[in-house]
């Protein structure tokens, strides 16, 4: 018997082809103090070793003097030559998983991030550029490098310097980073957005949930440079908002989007120690970034949204893939390109060869031929609600399994009005039973499920 060759990973992404679609998105830095560009090149290269298809740089932003000077101008005294250290803090947030034990919901990301600064931002500007050259130097040819950039303020000429800095270093694309969350939990950010009034900072989500704003940077950097540009999306936009985001996006010059960055939320204050923090070595509760497991239903939400309704551009999906299915899962809905971040965090590097050594194995038990035939096949069953059965082939109602049901009256002491307890067992009422499977998800032994009836 022939034996059968393993599938080719490869995918045309804005218009370059890429070895695999599985990929590292933006981390700021490796975690640590005194992160030469040589060590935190070494981490990336590493990633590449384990089988990514592209790496993300998070170069941060680059602006030339000319541009410095139309920044500075325009911000308060304060904000002048003003910075914080860079770093940051976590802690992971746990759920319930069945009777027996924890799981990591997700983590708070505690950052921090500074105002303008003409020499620290220089300094920065220097190791990003050390990394990209390291980088370049030692990846092999077929991994693409995304840059993922920042600016100053609304102003695009800072995005403009960047992503031609960067294309004339290597970069294959440039990731606007309209979303990240640490600027909108600073001082003045709620009523700078207000205002419309940007000063010199690095706004990220601040101006990525202002349309206008993401248009006019997203036109100038297209037309700057020759490569393909793409916007990094906020979780914190909404479903509606979030598809003419992207056809603005899209009629303005950009190739494809990222989806979602981290989201924004503040950490549960102790109730046990008076309100106090619940961060360790830390005397505040600020606002912070959210990243995990709980982005996964906002990167299916703006992943579908976008595919069907602003086609013609091209998406990556990330937040919360932490399984070769979730990357499988994303495609379905239209993504062509995967970044994994936490799930490397909470699994290793180990997780981009699981998920390449899946794809090609799902593939040929499954029957595709190629990626193409993944990409998007979930978009044909994406209705209006108004058009789906919720029957299809008969009524469908809950059942008990009396040798797993213990008795403990959970799913009767909630809001169904169908299952009632008679004689020590627990009965479903099939006449009024509508399938809405609730009674499921409080069995804490599994004891129900969903059945089709005639």
């Amino acid at each position: 018997m022939a034996k059968v060759s393993a599938p080719s990973l490869e995918v045309t992404f804005a218009g370059l082809k890429f070895r695999s679609p599985i990929g590292v998105g933006a981390v700021g830095r490796p975690f640590g103090k005194s992160v030469t560009p040589e060590l935190h090149a070494e981490v990336l290269l590493k990633h590449v070793e384990a089988g990514a298809g592209y790496i993300v740089i998070p170069a941060g932003g680059y602006a030339t003097q000319e541009t410095i000077c139309k920044i500075e101008a325009r911000a308060k005294p304060e904000e002048r030559r003003s910075s914080f250290p860079s770093g940051m803090r976590i802690i992971r947030a746990y759920t319930p998983v069945g009777p027996y034990g924890y799981g990591v919901e997700g983590i708070y990301t505690l950052g921090w991030a500074g105002f303008m600064d003409t020499e620290s931002g220089k300094e920065r500007t220097q190791d990003a550029e050390a990394v990209i050259k390291i980088v370049k130097e030692r990846k092999p040819k077929d991994v693409r490098i995304i840059i993922n950039t920042l600016g100053y303020g609304d102003l695009p000429d800072s995005y403009v310097d960047s992503a031609k800095r960067w294309e004339q270093l290597g970069a294959d694309l440039i990731e606007l980073n309209l979303s990240c969350p640490g600027q909108p939990t600073m001082r003045n950010a709620v009523e700078d957005f207000q205002e419309k009034r940007f000063a010199a900072r690095w706004y990220g989500s601040v101006i990525g949930e202002l349309p206008d704003i993401v248009e006019n940077i997203t036109r100038e950097v297209a037309k700057a440079v020759s490569i393909p540009v793409g916007v990094k999306l906020s979780p914190e936009t909404g479903l509606l908002r979030v598809v003419g985001l992207a056809r603005r996006i899209r009629d303005a010059g950009a190739k494809w989007v990222q989806s979602v960055n981290c989201g924004i939320s503040i950490a549960p204050p102790d109730i046990y120690n008076r309100g106090k923090p619940v961060w360790p070595f830390t005397d505040g509760n600020p606002f912070v970034g959210i990243a995990g497991s709980w982005l996964r239903p906002q990167s299916y939400k703006h992943v579908a949204a976008v595919a069907r309704f602003a086609p013609g551009i091209d998406i990556a999906a990330a937040g919360g893939l932490m399984t070769p299915e979730h990357c499988v899962e994303v495609m379905m809905l239209g993504a062509r390109q995967v970044q994994l971040c936490t799930g490397i965090i909470e699994k290793g590097r180990k997780l981009i060869r699981q998920c390449d050594s899946f794809l090609k194995k799902f593939m040929v038990e499954q029957g595709y031929r190629s990626l193409e035939e993944i990409i998007g096949l979930g978009q044909q069953y994406i209705k209006y609600l108004e058009e789906v059965d919720r029957s299809v082939g008969g009524e469908v109602v809950a059942v008990i399994d009396d040798t797993k049901c213990t008795n403990c009256g959970v799913c009767t002491d909630q809001f169904c009005v169908v299952l009632y307890c008679e004689d020590g067992q627990v009965k479903v009422n099939e006449k009024n039973c509508n399938g809405c499977g609730c009674c499921m998800t409080a069995c804490p032994v599994d004891a129900i499920k969903l059945v089709r009836v005639a």
